[in-house]
Parts: C-alpha cells; structure tokens; sequence
C-alpha cells in the first residue's frame, strides 16, 4: 500500500476517534443539527476505520509470524507458516476493500429516490409487468439497505 493512502487511512481513523469523542460530548449531544451531521460522519468513517484496523492486526499477524518462522522447532516453523499465508490472504483482501472504501462518495448517494411505476395500455398483462416491476425494484432497494 502506498505511503500516502497510509497516512490519508490513519488520519481518517484519527478523525473517526475524534467524531467519536465528540458524540459523547452534552454540549454536541444538546445540538441536535450538530449532533445530526456527526452521526452521519462516524457512520461513514466507521467502515473504513474498523477495515483499516482489522488491516493494521493482520501487519502485525505476518510480523510475529515471520519472527516464529526463526524457531529452531519444526512445529512452530510449521503453525508459523500456516499463520504467515492466512494472514498474507488476508493482508490482500482488506487492501482491495480499502482501495473501494476510498473511492470518492457519489454527493447524490445520500438522496432519496421516489419511483413510480404505473400499467400503461396493455390490459392485465401490462398491469402484472408493472407489479412485476415493482417487486423486483423493492427487493433490489432492500438488498442495498445494508451497505
């Protein structure tokens, strides 16, 4: 990872501490519009903080078992090199997601979207095309809620 992504990740973690911090304050808590706009923004740091953490251990996972790769036993040599591998999978894929957690936001992501669908001429068949519709995009809304 480059140095600079490094640092933008750490001062995102510092930010993400320092929301946090914030939120407990009664003066913020007492704010209603301030307390509003760093909720929103802890909620959008959390992801990206908690990956970069997890980011973070994993360093520290393939460190310590580089350090047990030195042992004079076997065994340990053995575990040790199952540890190295499973943390360096996991080293990659926290990397990919890091690099999709920067990406820049979309500014309209935050807005609502009302759709309407409606049978236009076609009888029944258009009015079932219509329903049809409609399931598949409440569906598709409900599996996006989550991210």
């Amino acid at each position: 990872m480059k140095e600079s992504v490094y640092r933008k990740l750490e001062s995102l973690v510092e930010r993400y501490e320092e929301v946090q911090a914030l939120l407990s304050d009664p003066e913020v808590i007492g704010n209603q519009d301030r307390f509003r706009a760093l909720s929103k923004e802890y909620s959008e740091l959390e992801e990206v903080a908690k990956t970069f953490t997890a980011y973070q251990q994993a360093q520290e996972d393939v460190a310590t078992a580089e350090e047990m790769l030195k042992d004079s036993d076997p065994d340990m040599r053995e575990m040790a090199q199952e540890e190295y591998k499973e943390a360096k999978g996991q080293i990659e894929s926290l990397e990919d997601d890091l690099q999709v957690l920067m990406l820049p936001k979309d500014p309209k992501d935050n807005n609502n979207v009302f759709l309407e669908v409606r049978a236009g001429t076609g009888g029944d068949e258009a009015a079932i095309f219509a329903g049809d519709l409609f399931r598949m995009y409440s569906r598709y809304a409900e599996s996006q809620n989550g991210r």
